[in-house]
């Protein structure tokens, strides 16, 4: 198969999403320049698409390849990763990255620490659970929401009443690209089922000053009806910054178009959302975006002074109900990056992610 990018603008060497050709499940193809030089591109879990890291190039341009399926494809050299029962750690560029914890110990699966270019956790330090305290249940990135049947999912005062989130299972994939943490989960009130889900957090083999990780969620109708509340609670992804990077005490947010504090951009919808601040010497920040086929899109943001940060398209919006057997699919990138929303160049990065290069296939 032949492949012909047009590249809509210029863009330095970057991850983008190509489609793939009609009929192709491979999960990675071999794509060969005419001088010989080879790109590798990985398949997208739950959608057509491949991602795969270009060079720079100017708008306008176009680049051509011959796409094969390829085997043996060593692992992205950049990551490396041990896993427990109870926990993954992730490293990236030769230095601890992440950690996602899904020990019996919590209510609900979570990623703690995500550590700075030079080694700072970017996220307030987890909380015990079920414990007296401000906000204890935003414990980093996780994934919740306050009213699922009527039940909140987010919060978690007490273990009989509020909902859990149990991982029955996970498979860690090491790809040419990208590490893939896939699960599956059950949502629980006390010993009652309420829902289930497929989710997957990918760490992307990319610089330590602009990490990515994409995280998927299908939720699934698999005990009867679902409804989905209006709340400002969760929604589903939520993340707590590092106290130092809180607005409130020094750091800045601010959205796609422009609003730039508290007032400004929360319970208003946007395509991407920044959080960045002073984490002892360096400066760094998260970026989230949200993906255009989620439901409500763009979404409106449950973002706070205190640190909280979380895409919420139930913010002032009616309920949404899930027939039983049904499923609703969400889907955000992550940026883990130094500096700020310009220096990160944010806006750009948005475009890559939603915006890719033009494909035409032929054979």
């Amino acid at each position: 198969m032949r492949l012909r990018l047009s590249i809509p603008r210029t863009q330095p060497k970057t991850l983008v999403s190509i489609p793939a050709p009609t009929g192709c499940s491979e999960n990675c193809l071999a794509l060969r320049t005419e001088e010989g030089k080879q790109l590798l591109a990985e398949r997208d879990p739950g959608s057509p698409t491949y991602s795969v890291v270009l060079p720079a190039a100017n708008a306008g341009e176009v680049l051509e390849f011959e796409a094969e399926p390829t085997g043996g494809v060593r692992h992205a050299e950049g990551i490396a990763y041990a896993s427990s029962n109870e926990r993954v750690d992730v490293a990236l560029g030769g230095s601890p990255f992440l950690t996602y914890n899904f020990g019996p110990d919590f209510p609900k699966p979570f990623i703690n620490p995500v550590l700075s270019p030079q080694g700072s956790n970017m996220l307030r330090e987890p909380m015990p659970p079920y414990v007296k305290g401000e906000h204890p249940h935003q414990r980093g990135i996780v994934l919740g929401q306050g009213a699922l049947n009527g039940v909140d999912c987010w919060g978690e005062n007490n273990p009989e009443t509020f909902g859990r989130t149990v991982q029955d299972e996970i498979d860690v994939k090491h790809g040419p690209l990208s590490l893939f943490l896939n699960s599956r989960n059950s949502w629980f009130q006390g010993e009652k089922p309420l829902l289930s889900d497929r989710r997957t957090i990918r760490i992307f083999d990319a610089p330590r000053e602009r990490a990515i990780i994409d995280i998927a969620i299908e939720l699934q109708a698999s005990q009867g009806s679902l409804t989905i509340g209006g709340t400002k609670e969760g929604g589903f992804l939520g993340i707590r910054v590092a106290p130092s990077i809180y607005t409130s005490a020094g750091g800045q947010m601010g959205n796609s178009y422009g609003a730039s504090d508290e007032q400004g951009c929360w319970s208003k919808p946007a395509h991407w959302m920044d959080y960045f601040g002073p984490l002892g010497e360096e400066t760094a920040g998260f970026a989230v975006f949200d993906h255009p086929d989620n439901f409500r899109y763009p979404t409106t943001w449950h973002v706070r002074a205190y640190g909280l940060f979380a895409p919420n398209c139930w913010m002032h919006k009616p309920d949404h109900t899930i027939e039983e057997g049904n499923s609703l699919k969400f889907r955000w990138r992550i940026i883990v990056h130094a500096g700020n929303t310009t220096e990160a160049d944010i806006a750009n990065r948005f475009l890559d992610y939603v915006d890719g290069p033009r494909a035409l296939w032929d054979g």
